[in-house]
């Protein structure tokens, strides 16, 4: 029985397009480590406008994913921070990434093993 027949939407292979989208995807992997990150930090980090970090930060926090606070000393510095649910979302979507890498790589053949010198 081939995969397609197991999934026939192909739902397993495909990567969240809300996660996937390179800015956002740059804003998660800098949130992963964190327990936050300021919005000032994240506009230098992640390399996009003031108004494209804003319009991604709210899809992700509309979706669940992260969480907007302020600053307890200034109300005016925005945290964000990944959810509980952000962060079992991006571990999934790394999983997937992963194994799409590894699918891709295939199997090393002895053949290019002695080629590279064994390396």
């Amino acid at each position: 029985m081939s995969a397609e027949a197991d999934d026939p939407e192909g739902a397993s292979t495909r990567l969240d397009p809300l996660l996937h989208e390179p800015a956002r995807l740059t804003l998660l992997a800098t949130l992963a480590p964190a327990e936050y990150v300021e919005f000032s930090a994240l506009l230098r980090l992640v390399g996009v406008s003031k108004s494209a970090l804003s319009k991604h930060v709210s899809a992700l926090a509309e979706a669940g994913i992260v969480v907007v606070t302020n600053a307890p000393t200034d109300k005016r510095v925005r945290r964000i921070a990944l959810s509980e649910q952000g962060r079992r979302s991006f571990d999934a979507y790394l999983r997937r990434l992963e194994q799409i890498v590894r699918s891709a790589r295939g199997p090393v053949r002895p053949a290019a093993a002695e080629h590279d010198g064994g390396r």
